[in-house]
C-alpha cells in the first residue's frame, strides 16, 4: 500500500509535502502523486508510546521541549508531538473531541514547530497577495489581521497564508494557511453568513472563512513590504476613517519588530535556531520596507479608508506630522 492510500489526505503548504491521516481544509490540497520534497507526516497516535523526554530550560508545564522535538498537552483538547521536522502526532483527550478541535493546533503551532525544526523563518502574519506583489501583515492575536485581510479582499486581495507566514530564501511568502478566523462582530460587520460558517473551536465565537467563501492565492509570490499592525484606542480616534502608516527607518528597530513577531521565539530558543532566526529577520529588514501601520477601530471605517489608499504605495497612507504614541513606542523596542 502507498504512503497515498495510507494517509489518503495529500497538500502542498509552505513549500512542503504534507500527508496527512486527517482531512485538513485549512491547507491546499496538492493535486499530483509526486512526494518530492520529502513529505511531512501527520497522523494519530498513541502519547504513552512516545519515548522519555529530558525537556530543556525553555519548556513550560504544558509544553515540553528538547531539541528536535515539541510537545504540547492541552487538557480537553489532547496530545501533539513535532519531531525532527518531519512528523506530527497526535491523541484527542476523549471521544468528545472534534477532529476541527484538533485541527487548530495542527495546523498552527504543531506546523509551526515542524518548519522551526527545520530551519525556516516563520512569521505570525497574514499575507494577501495582488498582483503577484505580496504584503505581510504582522501584529499580535487580535490585532485585526485577519479582518484586514478580509476587507482587503473586497479590494481585489487574494489571502496567500494566514496566521503563519514563511519566507524562503528567495524572498518569496510561500501559500500556507488558507483560512482567516473572525469574531462574530466582525463577521456580522463584513455581512457575511456567520450563521453557516464553521467555528474555529467549540465555545468560542470565532469562525473560519474558507475557500470558496476566501479569495485564495496558492503561487508563492515576493514580499513587498511588511506592516506592523496596532489599533487606535481612543473613541475620538476610532471614529475617523483613517489608516496611518510610519516606516521603521531604524534597522535595530525593524530587527526587533520582526523578530519579536517571529511564531513563537520560546521554540526558536528551544530548538537552537535562535542564532539562525536572528541572520534571516536581520537579512529581511535589510531587503524589504517595514511600516508601522494603525487601524481604524471598527470595520466600517476600515473599509471605508481602504477604498482610498493602497498597501503597495504606502505615500498613500502617511501618518500625520506627529506621531507620539509610536515614536514613544519605537523607544521601547530600542531599549529591549
Amino acid at each position: 500500500m502507498s504512503e497515498l492510500t495510507t494517509y489518503q489526505h495529500h497538500y502542498e503548504a509552505f513549500g512542503l509535502n504534507i500527508l496527512s491521516d486527517m482531512l485538513l481544509p485549512e491547507l491546499p490540497v496538492h493535486a499530483g502523486t509526486d512526494l518530492s520534497p520529502l513529505a511531512l507526516h501527520i497522523a494519530a497516535s498513541n502519547h504513552e508510546d512516545w519515548p522519555p523526554l529530558v525537556a530543556n530550560e525553555h519548556s513550560t508545564p504544558s509544553l515540553q521541549m528538547a531539541l528536535g522535538d515539541w510537545r504540547l498537552e492541552l487538557e480537553g483538547i489532547g496530545w501533539f508531538r513535532a519531531y525532527a521536522g518531519e512528523t506530527l502526532s497526535y491523541e484527542r483527550w476523549d471521544d468528545s473531541v472534534s477532529d476541527r478541535d484538533l485541527r487548530t493546533f495542527l495546523v498552527t503551532s504543531g506546523l509551526a514547530a515542524l518548519l522551526i525544526q527545520r530551519g525556516a523563518l516563520v512569521l505570525q502574519g497574514t499575507t494577501v497577495v495582488r498582483d503577484g506583489q505580496a504584503v505581510m501583515l504582522l501584529g499580535a492575536p487580535a490585532s485585526g489581521k485577519s479582518t484586514l485581510a478580509c476587507c482587503l479582499q473586497q479590494e481585489g486581495w487574494k489571502l496567500l497564508s494566514s496566521e503563519l507566514s514563511v519566507i524562503n530564501e528567495q524572498g518569496l511568502v510561500l501559500p500556507g494557511l488558507q483560512q482567516l478566523k473572525l469574531w462574530h462582530d466582525s463577521a456580522a460587520s463584513l455581512g457575511l453568513n456567520w450563521a453557516q460558517m464553521p467555528l474555529v473551536r467549540r465555545g468560542l465565537k470565532r469562525y473560519a472563512l474558507l475557500p470558496p467563501e476566501a479569495e485564495v492565492s496558492s503561487q508563492a509570490a515576493p514580499l513587498e513590504m511588511i506592516y506592523i499592525i496596532s489599533r487606535r484606542n481612543n473613541r475620538k480616534d476610532a471614529q475617523e476613517s483613517e489608516i496611518q502608516t510610519r516606516r521603521l527607518e531604524r534597522q535595530a528597530v525593524a530587527l526587533l519588530r520582526l523578530r519579536n513577531n517571529a511564531y513563537q521565539p520560546r521554540v526558536y530558543r528551544a530548538m537552537d535556531q535562535e542564532a539562525n532566526l536572528f541572520l534571516q529577520v536581520s537579512a529581511l529588514a535589510r531587503r524589504v520596507p517595514i511600516y508601522s501601520l494603525q487601524l481604524s477601530d471598527g470595520v466600517k471605517p476600515m473599509q471605508q479608508a481602504l477604498e482610498k489608499v493602497d498597501l503597495l504605495a504606502p505615500s498613500s497612507l502617511e501618518a500625520k506630522p506627529t506621531v507620539e504614541l509610536d515614536a514613544s513606542a519605537e523607544a521601547q523596542e530600542e531599549a529591549r
